[in-house]
């Protein structure tokens, strides 16, 4: 297993900026393989919208693919999603856990409950989603290929 994310440190005018996390090749390729073994493609990109760290996208006939940033500050993950217990080396893995889980625990075949009326109610059951992903994802982190 590879050991994680290479961080980053910028310096500028002798003070420090920010602590971005990147890939290195060797974890990027073994993360490719997980997402494979799990059933889903691995998309890297340098965008994905304002708060995205990664999204899963599931078709209608069962392919799925995760798209996941390529770099990004922890702090701004923390910031948006907390889970500060997992360490900025293992976010990239745990980001694409978090994704799978959304697809192993069926949340796109999950029907919209009746009582959901207001925003409050619609983000509320977002988060109780991602609360579930975060805690099968937090289980699978340690051994992260299917058994």
């Amino acid at each position: 297993m590879p050991t994680g994310a290479i961080v980053n440190v910028f310096e500028r005018y002798g003070r420090r900026e920010k602590s971005m996390l990147r890939l290195d090749s060797s974890e990027r390729a073994w993360l490719e393989k997980l997402a494979h073994s799990w059933g889903v493609k691995l998309i890297f990109r340098e965008y994905l919208g304002a708060d995205m760290f990664a999204r899963v996208t599931i078709t209608s006939d069962g392919e799925a693919w995760v798209e996941m940033l390529q770099s990004f500050d922890p702090e701004d993950y923390y910031r948006r999603w907390g889970n500060r217990d997992i360490a900025p080396a293992e976010l990239f893995r745990f980001l694409l856990l978090h994704e799978i889980a959304h697809l192993k625990l069926g949340h796109d075949r999950e029907s919209i409950p009746k009582d959901i009326r207001t925003k409050e109610d619609w983000q509320k059951l977002i988060l109780e989603r991602e609360a579930r992903a975060d805690q099968w994802a937090k289980r699978r982190l340690r051994d992260p290929w299917p058994k």
